[in-house]
């Protein structure tokens, strides 16, 4: 874990690749030993999605952390403060998306996720909704 996280801090696109290939071997084990909904299992794939933010494939990044928020509101419920802070990634990653296409794609997902962990006025949501307008609008 150690040695994946020294990644982030290279900035390196062939160690991130070499760390996106070990993280993924992890996520395998731990997945095994402790199963999927587990918060070392949950912990690894947040850390691919970080991992996926840095290699540049923001909507995998996303997509990651919408499966954790998922998993956290599976374990501890959506308006959990770990459940809410990987919905916050989720919006995060999403906003580095280019392809318009794909942001309007990811960006519904987001969105759901975002009312159910925030709920339908915050102010999350009332801004993405207002940016998933607008790219609709230059489509």
């Amino acid at each position: 874990m150690a040695a994946i996280t020294t990644a982030f801090q290279t900035g390196d696109q062939a160690h991130l690749a070499w760390a996106t290939v070990e993280a993924d071997q992890l996520d395998q084990q731990i997945t095994a030993e402790f199963g999927p909904a587990h918060p070392h299992t949950i912990n690894m794939r947040e850390l691919r999605g970080w991992l996926s933010h840095l290699m540049g494939h923001h909507a995998t990044a996303a997509r990651w952390y919408l499966h954790t928020t998922g998993l956290h509101a599976s374990a501890v419920g959506h308006r959990h403060s770990l459940t809410r802070a990987s919905a916050r990634r989720a919006l995060f990653t999403w906003t580095s998306i280019t392809d318009p296409q794909e942001k309007l794609s990811v960006g519904a997902d987001v969105l759901a996720v975002l009312v159910a962990t925030g709920g339908e006025d915050s102010k999350a949501v009332r801004s993405l909704r207002a940016r998933l307008d607008k790219l609709r609008a230059q489509q």
